[in-house]
């Protein structure tokens, strides 16, 4: 019984062994598969997304694939917390070759050579004419982490059916329209309504049982309205810490306001009885959305299969028309594979961050182009934006507004980032929640960042 026990074990030692060497032969299980064929450079891309994003993401790799018989890219879509399982990656030494990274945490791998500095791409012209406000660089003249694979900025998402029925004025869609901050808190006060149907001005109106938000909680995009207010968290140089600055505590404050003096915006408390972006809008439980420019997607998808009215414009301003950007940097980790194979990894950034070759999702109205010339020329503008999902004010309201009302996201360029967000993201959720006013909350958060930063800032 031993004995033969004893072959049993080793005909099934042999079986895994056969399995793990044509596993290898036949490449990963992804959903894009991989290539075995000798001398076809193999390497992994990471990205995080929906399912609508991972068909879009399939899609490009296969085209790049095709047209590439010497390289093969395997797709790996990333559940979870992308950023804890590329820790546990570089810790077990599996990290991918190419893979999107979170913009606020990219500045350390950069500094301890996990990632590859792309300067001399930039430099040398390769990757084309870039947004400037796109580029991940953290001190002048310094390493390039890369740019964003796509643009994205921020608008006001509306209901034009809503709008018309209340014989209301769509949202201006031009910068220099803009309403201003009292202009926009009187126009949400009006599309604000209790069950009673009551407005927050009228008497017996009831915070606690509202049918329509006139906004949705947009506290998530707040860097906006400090900037719109000559506020923020850091100068633009990188060397002032601007938190404590009276513009920035005012807007702070005027967002709280929102929510608990006006009641025009749901409270964090209250998001969990409001359904999602599209369903919100078709039903009429918010007017307005302030959004990513992301949104477009889903809300497109809205407009072609639920027939939602959708329209777009310009974010309000307190002393200036702004809009903050984003965009998910594509990063090469520099491993043995990316040193080895440079120039066919080199291939495949370049494709995947020109913007002719993701147009599946441009049109989608996931991403914006990362080149200039894309909103300047147009025949390209036309390109991308000549779709059944794009309202006939996005010129204005989106490419405009991305071209001349930028202010740069602190994600690029400030290397602290992540380390002071540790101790700020914390307090301002004491003034979402109404636990503390703007000016206590920052006064909480100073001394900490004066602790942990010293000497190394300016303080206003």
């Amino acid at each position: 019984m031993l004995r033969k026990r004893k072959s049993l074990i080793g005909l099934i030692g042999v079986l895994v062994l056969l399995v793990g060497m044509l596993s290898g032969c036949l490449g990963g299980t992804s959903a894009t598969g991989g290539s075995g064929k000798k001398g076809v450079v193999q390497l992994k891309f990471t990205y995080w997304g929906d399912p609508l994003e991972k068909k879009s993401i399939e899609d490009i790799l296969k085209a790049f694939n095709k047209s590439h018989p010497n390289i093969y890219v395997t797709g790996q879509q990333i559940q979870g917390n992308y950023l804890e399982k590329m820790t546990t990656m570089a810790s077990s030494n599996t990290l991918p070759d190419v893979g999107y990274f979170t913009e606020g945490s990219l500045s350390p791998w950069v500094k301890s050579g996990a990632i590859k500095d792309l300067k001399p791409l930039f430099d040398s012209g390769e990757f084309g004419d870039k947004l400037k406000y796109s580029i991940f660089q953290y001190e002048k003249d310094g390493p390039i982490a890369g740019s964003s694979v796509a643009n994205e900025v921020n608008n006001i998402y509306y209901n034009k059916e809503l709008f018309d029925e209340l014989g209301m004025p769509y949202p201006p869609a031009k910068a220099e329209d803009a309403w201003t901050w009292d202009e926009f808190v009187d126009v949400a006060k009006k599309l604000t309504v209790d069950r009673n149907g009551k407005h927050p001005d009228d008497p017996g109106f009831d915070p606690k049982n509202i049918k329509t938000y006139g906004v949705s909680n947009f506290t998530y995009f707040y860097e906006n309205f400090l900037f719109s207010n000559d506020g923020g968290i850091i100068s633009e140089d990188g060397k002032t810490i601007l938190l404590n600055k009276p513009e920035t505590i005012e807007a702070l404050q005027r967002m709280q306001d929102l929510m608990y003096v006006y009641h025009v915006m749901p409270t964090p408390a209250s998001l969990s009885t409001l359904p999602n972006t599209d369903t919100a809008l078709l039903t009429k439980r918010v007017a307005m959305d302030v959004d990513g420019q992301w949104a477009m997607q889903v809300l497109g998808e809205a407009e072609k299969q639920k027939n939602l009215k959708l329209g777009i414009g310009v974010l309000p301003k307190m002393k200036k028309a702004v809009t903050s950007s984003a965009g998910t940097p594509i990063v090469v980790f520099n491993n043995d594979n990316t040193k080895k194979h440079w120039n066919e990894t080199k291939e495949f950034l370049k494709f995947i961050m020109d913007p002719s070759n993701s147009l599946p999702l441009i049109q989608a109205g996931l991403w914006m182009p990362n080149e200039e010339k894309w909103y300047k020329d147009p025949e390209l503008v036309k390109k991308w934006t000549d779709t059944k999902i794009h309202p006939k004010e996005y010129k204005t309201a989106v490419i405009d507004w991305a071209m001349n009302n930028v202010q740069k996201n602190p994600n690029y360029f400030w290397a602290d980032r992540s380390e002071a967000s540790q101790i700020i993201s914390p307090a301002l959720d004491l003034i979402w929640t109404n636990k503390k006013s703007a000016q206590e909350a920052v006064n909480d958060i100073m001394p900490k960042l004066k602790k942990k930063f010293g000497d190394k800032y300016k303080y206003e």
